[in-house]
């Protein structure tokens, strides 16, 4: 006989997930989520069919506390070592404490009084605290839903600012990007993507773990002006070099390949084929401007 295991309301694990409490219904109704009616036709929910459904559409119990469950201590600034900047500690706390709210403050605050760009902002703020967190990760100061979670909220961060641009115009220059196989990382390909679309491109990330034939496809079909890889890890260099190599020498004439990434060694850069590599996301809005420019003269 299965252990005996609470139920939860669709309230209750709306609150879990951060979502809407009618999303929650209608996926329960849908059949996404295991659920059981009371003689009163009131839905409840097991915590084995919310652990499947988030682990079938990759999301994260945002708010674990919600349904019960124990959750690690608020992080202290110690244990996320990072930038020196007052904003920086205070995001890295909150992002790994899963405060959504705050980090947003933190974020449009920062926006609203800086002359940089939003996409440098957003990279000051969420790649010290995932490189911090990460590092803190596998440290064991912190556990994985608190990493998981962060990244939730960085990219739901990063969509916020995107959303807020204004849409390119119809003529401007096609960009499209994302990682190889094997490289998983979602939030810096969607910064290089925020970056290009600050910068006036049409720019679309393709997302991660994708292969060459994909780019190629993408590339073939709308013949945009740049591919970008983003590069964080990289498991097999010689693997990696072959499938570079050939995603550049298939590339329609005209396209730019430009990369980037901490993921790539100086002695790898050199065995690869590129029209640029960028260090930083300037770098790239640099790159991007002056090509545009190219073009256009």
């Amino acid at each position: 006989m299965a252990a005996f295991q609470p139920f939860f309301s669709p309230k209750q694990v709306a609150r879990a997930l951060n979502a809407s409490e009618s999303s929650v219904k209608r996926w329960c109704d849908q059949g996404a989520i295991e659920t059981i009616k009371t003689v009163g036709g009131h839905r409840k929910i097991s915590l084995d069919a919310i652990r499947k459904f988030a682990s079938k559409t990759n999301r994260t119990l945002v708010n674990p506390q919600s349904i019960g469950l124990q959750i690690a201590p608020r992080p202290d600034e110690s244990a996320l070592a990072g930038g020196g900047e007052e904003d920086q500690s205070r995001f890295r706390i909150a992002i790994a404490a899963g405060d959504e709210s705050e980090c947003r403050h933190i974020l449009k605050s920062r926006i609203q009084r800086s002359p940089e760009k939003s996409s440098e902002v957003a990279d000051f703020l969420i790649t010290d605290a995932m490189h911090s967190i990460g590092h803190a990760w596998s440290t064991d100061e912190i556990d994985a839903y608190q990493e998981r979670r962060a990244c939730d909220i960085a990219l739901r961060l990063i969509g916020e600012i995107r959303a807020a641009l204004p849409n390119p115009k119809i003529n401007a220059p096609l960009a499209f990007g994302g990682t190889l196989s094997q490289d998983l990382y979602q939030i810096p390909t969607a910064l290089v993507e925020l970056t290009l679309r600050e910068a006036g491109w049409n720019a679309t990330n393709l997302g991660c773990n994708l292969p060459v034939d994909s780019f190629l496809k993408a590339a073939d079909d709308h013949q945009p002006a740049i591919i970008w890889l983003s590069v964080s890890v990289i498991f097999d260099e010689m693997a990696f070099i072959a499938d570079q190599h050939r995603l550049v020498e298939s590339l329609p004439s005209g396209t730019a390949m430009v990369i980037g990434g901490r993921g790539i060694p100086e002695e790898t850069a050199e065995n690869l084929q590129y029209s640029a590599i960028c260090h930083s996301l300037s770098e790239l809005s640099n790159f991007a401007y002056l090509l545009d420019a190219s073009k256009t003269a």
